[in-house]
């Protein structure tokens, strides 16, 4: 079969490799759909990662093998899957951090979502797998774990309705954001230096939307003058929290979303301190949070394959990599 790999920064290539073969309680699935993460391009174009690196998370497909023991699942089904799974039992998991339990971090689909089959280990199908209902096409289906991350970092802040939540950076990730918070009664003010994804943003329930690096009043404008309950970043930078920090009411809470490694930038520490403003990060999504989302994916509001803008196949999944880098993309998935 085929898969795509990454030996080197900023090279992906196809590969031959031998079809996975399952265990008890596995299920190795036909990939149908596999969304590029933003977690992806770092690995292949940061010279900081560790090469080889395996690639793809976002999956959806059909399940053409089942392990001794699987009866949640059977041949021909239509799934949506995830790569990490806590240890329920450990001191992480039972204190409300499963996502950073050593054991969740350490498993992994195999090889990766970009590859023709994918074999699912029996520490995940419990967990990570999820049915896809006979309606919900396989493109929205593939948004499944890239939600559930969005749903984690509300959940992690308690987002009210009546909050007001400015997101600064409405690409791929920013615009799941914007009907999540719509369904959770939140008023959204989005940011961006494109008009074009500040368009895209209030087609999905923006209340207002203003320039990067522009007049940012309405953050005070449509909230009393008192600034806005939660600042989601999905891209951090000194310009990006200075923003927040200037948006952010007193006791309002600061989410870092979008970081990349060995980013390093400098802030008023006392004015966090005087303000009691909260840093909250978010790190992935817990398998209750995948379960939610595929429940949100099946009801309305959340057609999220209508924000797709190119899809490649597998043996062309590199363009699909040279696309997004290159910014000719917003969101590409690779399908068969």
């Amino acid at each position: 079969m085929i898969h795509l790999t990454c030996h080197a920064t900023g090279i992906t290539q196809i590969s031959e490799i031998p079809k996975p073969e399952i265990g008890p309680g596995e299920i190795l699935l036909r990939m149908d759909a596999c969304g590029i993460c933003g977690t992806d391009l770092m690995k292949v174009y940061d010279p900081t990662t560790p090469k080889p690196v395996q690639l793809g998370h976002e999956i959806a497909g059909t399940v053409i093998e089942v392990g001794k023991g699987v009866s949640k699942f059977h041949i021909g089904q239509r799934v949506a899957a995830a790569h990490h799974a806590p240890d329920y039992t450990s001191h992480f998991a039972l204190r409300g951090s499963p996502t950073q339990d050593p054991h969740f971090k350490a498993t992994n689909i195999s090889p990766g979502g970009f590859a023709e089959f994918i074999r699912i280990p029996a520490d995940l199908v419990p967990h990570t797998v999820h049915a896809i209902p006979d309606h919900v096409p396989t493109l929205r289906a593939a948004f499944m774990e890239p939600l559930a991350c969005c749903i984690r970092a509300t959940r992690r802040v308690s987002i009210a309705r009546g909050d007001t939540v400015l997101i600064v950076g409405v690409g791929a990730i920013g615009l799941l954001f914007v009907p999540l918070l719509h369904h959770l009664g939140a008023d959204v003010i989005a940011a961006d230096i494109s008009p074009e994804k500040l368009q895209a943003a209030k087609t999905w329930g923006a209340a207002n939307t203003f320039l990067a690096g522009e007049d940012s009043s309405v953050t005070h404008s449509t909230t009393s003058n008192r600034g806005v309950d939660v600042v989601i970043l999905t891209t951090t930078n000194a310009a990006t929290i200075a923003l927040a920090l200037k948006s952010l009411r007193d006791g309002g809470t600061l989410i870092p979303f979008g970081v990349k490694p060995n980013m390093i930038a400098a802030f008023d520490f006392w004015q966090i301190y005087r303000r009691e403003i909260s840093v909250v990060t978010s790190y992935s999504a817990a398998p209750e949070d995948l379960k939610d989302a595929m429940a949100l994916l099946s009801g309305n509001g959340f057609e999220l394959e209508k924000t797709i803008s190119q899809t490649y196949p597998l043996s062309r999944a590199g363009e699909g990599f040279a696309a997004l880098h290159a910014m000719r993309a917003s969101k590409v998935v690779i399908t068969p």
